[in-house]
């Protein structure tokens, strides 16, 4: 019975570094190919389309004004911004106000502090609000931590209007300041672009792939309309998958892109964030499913654990030469592919030797993700959401 494991252990850890070899191998390729991605070096939209940018801002004192500033900067020159005040209680008001009165491009909209209709989440709530006051052929949903690049709102709806799709968003360049941003955020987005082919989720016969980042959502608007707006994901935490969701269902189509160099995104700012957003999310991206969870936890560890696990023990001489070798090789590719990444992010490549590590802690938030949302519920902003599973 023991031969049998351990030759199956060996088979496993063959298989593993093959599937590391071939993720390096596919990295690779669409970093020369440029595939899935979008850049100000491509085609700009027609500039009489009217353009709605729609920002949600609750307590964002901090990043409001960089936000609507990079919004108003815009190539596009046919633009309106767009931002709900969802009952702020620091300067967020004060700030909307001045800017405001600086730009007539603006459309200041004030929250009340009243409860939240029955049945509804906070997000979801401002930007159905917010869109009746657009005018825009198209509507550009994005987040107050956002920074878009001048080209980014043209850029986005020419390639929307070109490849004829109802719906674009995509993945901007994470901005990470704190250690511990470095080590966790890189973690978190490769467990899920690892579950996510972008081949797959903008196939439009694939129902059942989908992924959309809610940082920046272009709609159509009258395919946003069509769909009944975001009151079709009034109650769901993960509002952006479920608007793209809603898009597949009703046979229409998007695309889910890289958007590294049109917008960049400092999402958290320190471990408590991390801790806290990510909890909000994961298990809600997991379909609220404690067998996926549980298999993405394995996944977890054969792909980023198995290898180092069995170096320590090797050397050690606690298994056998074979094992050895075999999680060293391991290891050592997953580093090469963090390598590449980290090129990528442009971070110092130092923070790569943390991926086995950090990987534990991104088990630990998988885990309190499962269990606040099957408890208390999840609490956001002031906010606590009770998460029924879809």
């Amino acid at each position: 019975m023991v031969v049998v494991l351990l030759w199956t252990l060996r088979v496993w850890m063959v298989l593993v570094i093959l599937g590391w070899l071939g993720a390096w191998a596919k990295i690779n390729r669409r970093r020369r190919e440029g595939t899935w991605s979008l850049g100000p070096q491509h085609p700009a939209a027609d500039p009489g389309v009217l353009v709605s940018v729609i920002i949600p801002a609750r307590n964002e004192e901090l990043n409001l004004r960089g936000c609507v500033e990079a919004a108003l900067a815009q190539d596009h020159p046919n633009l309106e911004v767009i931002v709900q005040d969802d009952a702020s209680t620091d300067r967020t008001g004060e700030i909307l106000a001045q800017l405001a009165a600086q730009d007539p491009r603006i459309v200041a909209l004030k929250g009340g502090g009243e409860a939240l209709p029955e049945g509804w989440f906070g997000k979801p709530w401002a930007l159905q609000r917010a869109q009746r006051a657009a005018k825009g052929r198209w509507l550009v949903f994005i987040d107050a931590d956002v920074r878009l690049h001048p080209a980014a709102v043209s850029r986005v709806v020419a390639y929307g209007e070109r490849e004829g799709l109802d719906m674009v968003t995509g993945f901007g360049a994470q901005t990470m300041g704190s250690f511990w941003e470095k080590v966790l955020q890189p973690a978190v987005a490769g467990l899920i672009l690892a579950g996510n082919d972008l081949t797959d989720v903008n196939d439009p016969t694939k129902a059942d792939k989908n992924m959309a980042s809610g940082q920046l959502l272009a709609f159509r608007r009258e395919a946003y309309d069509a769909l009944g707006g975001h009151e079709a994901v009034k109650d769901n935490i993960l509002d952006d998958v479920g608007l793209a969701r809603a898009v597949k269902g009703a046979g229409r189509r998007y695309h889910c892109l890289f958007l590294r160099e049109l917008y960049s995104v400092r999402m958290y700012t320190n471990l408590k964030e991390i801790w806290e957003g990510w909890s909000k999310n994961l298990f809600a991206g997991m379909r609220y499913s404690w067998a996926i969870t549980l298999l993405v936890i394995a996944y977890t560890v054969a792909m980023s654990l198995s290898g180092p696990i069995l170096t320590i023990l090797g050397a050690f001489g606690l298994v056998s030469a074979d094992l050895f070798a075999l999680g060293l090789a391991h290891w050592l590719i997953m580093q090469g592919v963090r390598l590449t990444m980290d090129r990528i992010w442009q971070m110092n490549p130092l923070y790569g030797l943390t991926h086995a590590p950090a990987q534990l802690l991104v088990i630990l938030i998988m885990l309190n993700s499962a269990l606040k949302s099957r408890g208390k519920g999840v609490g956001w902003r002031g906010r606590t959401y009770q998460l029924t599973p879809r």
